[in-house]
């Protein structure tokens, strides 16, 4: 194969991960489904930097974007199992619809 079919490649597969996680987000009211379904975005463009960077040569530049999305993500994610955790102590539930009680 060829770069440019391999490109190609990659980014369809970039593509459908960022759709799969995209719908996961969109169909579920569940706050650990929506987490889950972001991290699985995070992980489509995560593929898509690292090809973009293979492609131009630039793989330096790709890898330290990747790290940084790393900690982002980290960061949200533990927000989110906080604001979950403080939802289910105050509703015993974890459906986004009904964190109406978490205003600060």
């Amino acid at each position: 194969m060829t770069l440019t079919s391999t490109f190609s490649l990659d980014w369809l597969f970039a593509a459908l991960i960022i759709f799969i996680g995209a719908y996961c987000m969109v169909l579920t009211r569940n706050l650990i489904k929506q987490l889950i379904g972001l991290e699985i975005i995070s992980k489509g463009v995560m593929i898509a930097i690292i090809s973009s960077g293979a492609m131009s040569g630039n793989t330096n530049l790709a890898q330290a974007i990747i790290i940084t999305v790393i900690l982002v993500e980290a960061v949200i994610v533990a927000t989110g199992l906080a604001l979950l955790v403080k939802g289910y102590r105050l509703n015993e539930n974890i459906d986004v619809k009904k964190l109406d009680n978490l205003r600060g």
